[in-house]
């Protein structure tokens, strides 16, 4: 059968191979936190889209140097829906 392995004994799929992935990758991101989260808590920023308007100052340049353009594309996406999703907290305060 195509896709599967065997690791120590284990059978490995490759469904099990991208969830892993998903995971893992979904725990670096957690880790880093994305702009949105931060603005809210570190910089206690108020008004709608607080994480994509403090993109930049998320992301020092003396900090990131030359990963920070990267970081922040990667970030942007995530952001925005976050943002998105607080909206309607954010027009209470």
């Amino acid at each position: 059968m195509t896709g599967v392995r065997y690791v120590g004994g284990v059978k490995i799929t490759k469904l099990k191979q991208k969830m892993t992935a998903v995971v893992l990758g979904s725990a670096l991101m957690a880790g880093m936190g994305c702009s949105s989260m931060q603005s809210r808590t570190v910089l206690h920023q108020d008004g709608p889209y607080p994480g994509v308007r403090s993109l930049g100052q998320n992301y020092p340049k003396a900090d990131w140097g030359a990963a920070r353009y990267p970081a922040m594309l990667i970030d942007l996406p995530f952001s925005t829906v976050f943002d998105t999703l607080a909206l309607p907290l954010d027009s209470l305060d």
